[in-house]
């Protein structure tokens, strides 16, 4: 499945009843006072939402759904029925910490919801060949793609049951041209494939087994 968007995954995913928690939330490259901040629409969508992030504002510290501390190692007092990680992993320094503090975070019964760059997407593609190396975000630590996010998971005692990508057909006219082109070509190859789609969203469940 191709979501247009951050709001339309969250509001496919999270259910009126779940308890969720949102790691790294405050960036996602727009601040908190625009709507389309998906820690606002995990609020409305949620029972119970809670978060964390190195990067704190004053109001947040004050309120205890919220805790300022590294991905690599958090603890909340309650269980989650989702824990959402909106464009993170790719910036950890120790990516299966991340995994190990998420796992002792949720219930039983939870979810893992991850949004990533995927690797082979058509833009990284191109630049790979018309540069020596894709343009990428400066505090980006690794790529990843769904086989590797697979093995990562199950290193770590999850279990994969969802490879789905986000895509919005929405042109900016600001953008340029190369950019413009490959969004047509988006468009194109999203009614054959969704591979080259640029963002991945994993749905994970923790594994029972301890291999």
């Amino acid at each position: 499945m191709i979501y247009r968007n951050k709001e339309q995954l969250i509001r496919s995913c999270i259910h009126k009843t779940d308890v969720v928690l949102d790691v790294g939330f405050w960036g996602q490259g727009i601040t908190h006072e625009e709507e389309n901040w998906p820690h606002t629409i995990l609020k409305k969508n949620a029972q119970e939402v809670y978060g964390i992030d190195v990067d704190l504002r004053n109001s947040f510290l004050n309120d205890p759904h919220y805790i300022q501390s590294s991905a690599e190692d958090f603890y909340f007092p309650v269980k989650f029925d989702v824990i959402f990680a909106g464009d993170l992993i790719e910036h950890l320094s120790n990516p299966g910490l991340f995994l190990e503090s998420c796992r002792r975070n949720l219930k039983e019964d939870g979810r893992l919801v991850l949004t990533t760059p995927n690797t082979f997407n058509l833009f990284n593609i191109t630049e790979k060949i018309t540069k020596n190396e894709p343009t990428v975000n400066s505090d980006h630590t690794c790529y990843f793609n769904s086989k590797t996010l697979r093995t990562l998971l199950r290193k770590n005692n999850f279990l994969l049951k969802e490879v789905n990508y986000i895509y919005s057909l929405e042109i900016d006219f600001k953008e340029s041209l190369k950019k413009k082109i490959l969004n047509i070509l988006y468009s194109l190859l999203s009614h054959v494939t969704d591979k080259f789609i640029e963002t991945l969203v994993i749905v994970a469940v923790v594994s029972d087994d301890k291999k």
